[in-house]
């Protein structure tokens, strides 16, 4: 007979507050082995007694046999002295390990719990907090590691005799669920406004009344609240609009069912996987109907949508069905303007008292506050707009580490990236630092991470803008400083996500970013070489008459590129493309050009993509981000010839030069052309610009890996273009999946530049 063994076991990665342990005391039963399985500060750690064969089984079914929302990133093993035990059991959690678990991220709402809930004869019937090792609230609850109830917002909620049971029954799905509750003893629901206040059940059934007749709802979420009314009533939808000063940006819906998402859009496979995924993101997913949800999204041939992610979310749609309602509710983020996503009662009734006259809200209290994430299909690939609940705490599995790093990411669309060792945590989305609040949320949030993660950074890494309110939150910190240029952390946040070694080169296309020289870069060709990167091509540059304002006022960079494009000529050739806009405005950017007075210069793709907007006809005046090119890509489909762009070799470089592309769009829009036809023009012509002069590159360089990243590459058309276009001449490509290729992505970039102590080499372009 084969002598007993003993072998210590540490697994890494997600393991905590997935069902894990239960996972492991069943396996060890199957293989009739004794020891003990705990969670402790460095994962899970396991001794496991028995029989060799067994054993050796026993820890090949480890991660084979994961439980769904678990991640397994190692499994060390060393053999220890046999101590006779018969029996298997779960030890409580503790040890002095290294900190190195993994809290995990919310989990949607799981099939087994929503089937239990929207049963009438359960104990849990419509209950709003209904969860198990599968699913409900993890980071947005937890303080602080190991992940146990006493270290979460649930420790104050004493489980009932019945949840006390399923909690110890290593059997039952609710083993160490942490947030288990039922109606006895766990977290309820009120609805206040109007004078009135109803609790529980009643609650939720006035509140479906309520969204039903046409009231705006603030609704308490797992992250933070959200801003509810029906995506079909107008009157409601401006009165939404009117309080968050939104007039056009889209909204998202949420929709009772993957049916019910179908009957409306259009869903490719890889879509519904992402709307039933457990992260349960708003997907973005084409109109069947290209005039529809004009209210929730108009102008846009998409629309986000997302499922009912909490019991809360399924048992409203339960009853707004019962009540005659069967469609679509807008689910948008309880903010006002760009500030932080409210976490609290108090917070609601002093931001959006004048956007919901109800409240929604529960005693379950929101540690962690975290906005919905936003995906979208490109290349054939599900890809990040914005990185926040189901990914937030996920780590980025790195190539390499080393000393701790903190990169604190860009202004808008901020995250920051926390390293430890080969694992880069971002943030999930703090949004726009330009507001105070968010400043707070930046280090309320970098609070958390380093309690959570045990971490103290030595190395703080900001943008190259010496004015970024990240860069001055960064010099504020202690630690070594490092500033990297923007578009070499958007290309390198692509190596990081794939663990590229160079060489490689980067397209990076994007709104803005300060450049080496000074400059406003953004259309930018980046060789990485010998732990050194080059600009080795750009779009040529063009003024910008009112820096920032030319980002809301599309005419105006539109204004700089026909003048510079016709030349003296341009009032006769496009000046009626202006009738539009206000002649005293159009005189005095004349005035500011030929002076060069406020007219900083640019390579931006993304006020390439502004100007072409206006010549087109969409749009001369924006109010949210990107409001132009995203309508004028709305309008794309495919039909008319690229334009031409011509590139010029200098000796620095390469240089993209729009003007005859230019003159075409104008001569479209003055034949009378649709912008469907300028769309296409611009949209192929752009990528097989950047797929000639990748060839270039790749001729003078041998380089044949190309990395594509910016906030631009999140055009869906202009990504899928440039990829295909790259991949026809043999090269391989690779973007952003992981994270955002906007500047939700950048800090990844800019660790890595850090981590792999890249440097600048001047380029004369």
């Amino acid at each position: 007979m084969a002598p007993i063994v003993r072998k210590q076991i540490l697994v890494k990665g997600v393991v905590q507050g997935v069902g894990f342990r239960p996972h492991i005391y069943k396996l060890a039963a199957a293989h009739a082995l004794g020891g003990w399985v705990k969670n402790d500060a460095a994962g899970v750690t396991i001794e496991a007694e028995g029989r060799p064969a067994g054993v050796e089984t026993f820890i090949r079914e480890i991660a084979l046999k994961k439980p769904p929302a678990a991640r397994v990133d190692s499994v060390s093993v060393r053999a220890i002295r046999p101590a006779g035990e018969k029996t298997f059991f779960i030890s409580r959690s503790g040890g002095k390990a290294a900190a190195a678990a993994i809290i995990p991220a919310d989990l949607a709402l799981c099939p087994d719990c929503r089937r239990e809930m929207l049963t009438s004869s359960d104990p849990r019937w419509l209950y709003p907090f209904t969860n198990c090792t599968n699913c409900g609230p993890r980071f947005t609850i937890v303080k602080s590691v190991p992940y146990d109830r006493p270290a979460t917002t649930m420790a104050g909620f004493k489980m009932c005799p019945s949840c006390r049971g399923e909690y110890a029954n290593p059997l039952d799905r609710r083993f160490h669920a942490q947030p288990n509750a039922c109606p006895v003893c766990g977290p309820s629901v009120t609805l206040e406004g109007g004078g009135l206040s109803f609790s529980g059940p009643s609650a939720l059934e006035k509140t479906a009344i309520l969204l039903i007749s046409g009231e705006i709802v603030a609704l308490q979420s797992l992250g933070g609240f959200h801003l509810a009314c029906r995506a079909d009533n107008p009157a409601a939808l401006g009165k939404l609009r009117a309080a968050k000063k939104r007039p056009h940006k889209p909204f998202a819906v949420m929709v009772p069912s993957l049916a019910a998402a179908r009957r409306v859009c259009r869903v490719s496979a890889l879509e519904a996987a992402a709307l039933s995924s457990s992260q349960a993101p708003v997907v973005m997913l084409r109109k069947r109907a290209p005039g529809s949800f004009c209210g929730p999204a108009p102008a846009l041939a998409k629309l986000g949508v997302m499922l009912p992610y909490t019991p809360l979310h399924a048992a409203l749609f339960s009853l707004l069905e019962k009540g005659g309602f069967p469609g679509a509710l807008v689910m948008t983020s309880g903010n006002f303007r760009d500030e932080p996503i409210c976490k609290s009662l108090p917070e609601v009734r002093s931001a959006l008292s004048g956007a919901a006259a109800f409240t929604l809200w529960h005693d379950r209290p929101i540690h962690n506050r975290v906005d919905d994430s936003v995906v979208f299909e490109a290349a054939g690939a599900i890809r990040l707009a914005r990185r926040a609940r189901g990914y937030v705490p996920s780590a980025v599995k790195l190539s390499s580490g080393g000393a701790s790093v903190l990169a604190c990411g860009a202004d808008l669309k901020n995250a920051f990236c926390l390293t430890r060792g080969a694992e880069a945590f971002l943030s999930q989305h703090i949004g726009d630092l330009s507001e105070p609040l968010n400043q707070e949320f930046f280090r309320e949030t970098l609070s958390n991470f380093r309690r959570l993660l045990k971490v103290s950074p030595g190395i703080i890494v900001h943008d190259l803008h010496p004015d970024y309110a990240s860069s001055a939150i960064a010099r504020a910190l202690p630690g070594r400083k490092t500033a990297v240029q923007h578009h070499a952390a958007h290309a390198l946040s692509v190596a990081a996500e794939y663990g590229l070694e160079e060489p490689f080169i980067g397209l990076a296309f994007d709104g803005a970013g300060y450049g080496a020289d000074g400059k406003i870069w953004g259309s930018e060709f980046l060789v990485f070489k010998d732990k050194a990167w080059r600009r080795a091509a750009s779009l040529g540059y063009f003024a910008l008459p009112g820096g920032d304002a030319g980002a809301l006022e599309t005419w105006r960079p539109a204004l700089a590129l026909i003048k510079a494009a016709f030349g003296p000529g341009w009032r006769k050739a496009a000046g009626v493309i202006f009738s539009g806009v206000s002649a005293a405005g159009v005189r005095t950017v004349e005035r500011m050009l030929e002076a060069g007075l406020n007219c900083p210069e640019t390579s931006s793709m993304g006020r390439l993509f502004d100007a072409f907007s206006f010549i087109s006809g969409v749009r001369a005046e924006t109010t949210y981000e990107a409001q132009g090119p995203m309508e004028l890509e709305a309008v794309y489909d495919g039909r008319g010839a690229a334009y031409c762009f011509d590139i010029d070799e200098t000796p620095g470089g390469y240089i993209i030069n729009p003007g005859r592309a230019l003159r075409a769009a104008v001569g479209d829009r003055l034949a009378g052309r649709t912008a469907a036809r300028i769309s296409a023009g611009l949209h192929k012509g752009a990528a097989e610009a950047a797929v000639e002069v990748s060839s270039r590159l790749c001729a003078s360089t041998g380089i044949k890996t190309f990395c594509l990243s910016g906030g631009v590459f999140q055009n869906r058309t202009l990504l899928e273009l440039v990829t295909a276009g790259l991949e026809r001449r043999g090269f391989k490509v690779y973007s952003n999946r992981l994270v955002p290729a906007n500047d939700g992505g950048l800090a990844l970039g800019q660790a890595w530049h850090v981590i792999k102590n890249y440097s600048h080499k001047p380029s004369v372009i």
